[in-house]
């Protein structure tokens, strides 16, 4: 096996450039350096994958004159990509994820990530938002209709892509479409789960796609689901899910209810990684390296967002403004960030890329590697 702990330290150095970690000499110590030098540290004994730089962009497409938010994160090459398309959180613009986007990315694949604008960030600016009763505002975004439109939307969307491919964007020209993987987070995943199939008898979902692979966070279940709607799914799914990926809209009542999606799959080739203390907002792998350490290591809430609470009122207004129902999760666990990151990328490439290295380490390695930090099955 060839450990090349230069590709995760690369991961961080990446991400300081975003903006997510900065210091100056003679500050005090930052935290979010301080976090990227644990998760690097924990990644040094992981599945080394190849290494790649990276570029990308994000824009807004009208579609049908519809608002739709992409977001592009791929190798710097001229070979051919499989690829990723990334499904955000309900809540989350296309730029969500950046954490999991970059790593795949820099693991040689390109990832499109989209967001209908009536899925984004502007939701928490409604009157049910507002009034703290996120139950309420989600039961609408997870309706067999929503996800109908949702469904209707990434296809403009991949039309869209073909179409700007076709008139001479090199980088859109570089898809392999014969190698692509659907992931997604949170309401996300519901629609990636329907790409895969899970979906009831007779119903398609009508996107011209056959994934090879399903990656999951925070897999999406109903509380009246049936397991053999997730036998249907038709390709090697990695679901990820924790102990404390409590849904903080409250209309996921347990983390129990998201593992019987991995229990419930068919497909050779599928596991399902049980984290110990990944949040929900880990998960999201959105803003994880610019969190106080201090705030995970005293489980308080940070100056200006909303304190934490359980039930529907979670997220309301505070004196720093309005904040989304997950401002108030403590920070993230470097352990389950490392986690997260390293088994998708080894996933990725033992399913897509049929690289004996990350097969091994997934099938004897990950156990001693993750320790007391959860389990994968």
């Amino acid at each position: 096996m060839n450990f090349q702990p230069q590709y995760w330290l690369a991961v961080g150095a990446l991400l300081g450039s975003l903006g997510l970690i900065s210091g100056c000499a003679g500050d005090p110590p930052d935290p979010g350096i301080e976090f990227t030098e644990r998760v690097n540290k924990d990644l040094a004994g992981a599945y080394q994958p190849s290494h790649n730089e990276t570029a990308g962009w994000g824009a807004t497409w009208q579609l049908d004159q519809q608002a739709v938010a992409v977001a592009w994160l791929a190798p710097v090459t001229h070979e051919r990509l499989p690829l990723i398309i990334y499904l955000p959180g309900l809540g989350e613009p296309a730029s969500g994820g950046v954490a999991w986007r970059q790593a795949w990315a820099q693991a040689g694949y390109a990832v499109l990530s989209v967001q209908g604008h009536s899925d984004d960030q502007s939701i928490f600016a409604s009157t049910q938002a507002l009034d703290g009763n996120f139950r309420g505002l989600a039961s609408s975004h997870y309706t067999a209709a929503a996800l109908r439109d949702r469904l209707s939307t990434l296809q403009k969307v991949l039309t869209e892509v073909r179409a700007r491919a076709a008139k001479g964007d090199a980088q859109l020209a570089a898809i392999d479409w014969n190698q692509v993987v659907v992931a997604g987070f949170d309401l996300g995943a519901q629609t990636a789960e329907a790409l895969a199939g899970a979906l009831e008898p007779g119903a398609r979902s009508g996107v011209a796609i056959q994934p090879k692979a399903v990656l999951l966070l925070s897999p999406y279940v109903e509380a009246d689901a049936r397991r053999e709607v997730f036998a249907q799914m038709s390709a090697p799914v990695l679901s990820m899910t924790s102990r404390e990926d409590e849904d903080p809209f409250n209309w996921v009542s347990s983390y129990r209810q998201r593992q019987v999606l991995g229990e419930s799959v068919t497909v050779a080739g599928s596991v399902q990684l049980e984290l110990n203390k990944a949040t929900h907002k880990t998960l999201s792998g959105t803003e994880l390296f610019n969190r106080s350490l201090k705030t995970a290591d005293k489980g308080g809430d940070q100056p200006g967002e909303a304190p934490k609470s359980r039930g529907h009122k979670r997220g309301a207004k505070s004196g720093g403004g309005f904040h989304g129902p997950m401002q108030g999760e403590p920070a993230p666990d470097p352990k389950q960030v490392a986690a997260i990151q390293a088994i998708g990328v080894a996933f990725l490439d033992s399913r897509v890329k049929h690289n004996p290295a990350a097969t091994e380490w997934l099938q004897k390695g990950v156990p001693a590697w993750l320790a007391g930090a959860g389990r994968l099955k």
